[in-house]
């Protein structure tokens, strides 16, 4: 599974929680909120959306910009497009969308050398056995 794949995949598992999709809707609506922004909304606790909130920044659909005593929430477009992109391929019957952005993915060609690299360290490992 290559990168995007993958987050795509966790990008969709966190937005199947229809709470944490109708924050993203929000922060989306204003462009920027702080936590009490957000709050104001919802019928839940800070602790509550605390977790919300880790659960979309990790997947990376939300950017946080700390000011002060607040933190800033607002929308990762490039997280929107590689899933819009992937939401597209699904509708083209294509593979293009996973073979362009695996490619041209710079944390892709990370990974990949992170695994050239665990690959050499087994190798040396058989050698001293």
């Amino acid at each position: 599974m290559s990168v995007n794949e993958e987050q795509f995949t966790k990008v969709l598992s966190v937005l199947s929680e229809s709470v944490r999709y109708r924050i993203l809707s929000l922060i989306a609506s204003k462009g920027e909120l702080t936590a009490k922004d957000i709050l104001s909304e919802f019928d839940f606790t800070q602790p509550t959306l605390s977790h919300h909130m880790a659960c979309l920044t990790e997947a990376g659909l939300v950017n946080v910009e700390r000011r002060g005593r607040f933190a800033y929430y607002s929308i990762n477009k490039d997280t929107i497009d590689i899933v819009s992109s992937g939401i597209d391929s699904l509708k083209s019957g294509s593979k293009k969308f996973i073979k362009e952005k695996s490619v041209s993915d710079g944390e892709s060609k990370e990974l990949k050398k992170g695994k050239k690299k665990k690959k050499k360290d087994k190798n040396k490992k058989k050698k001293k056995d």
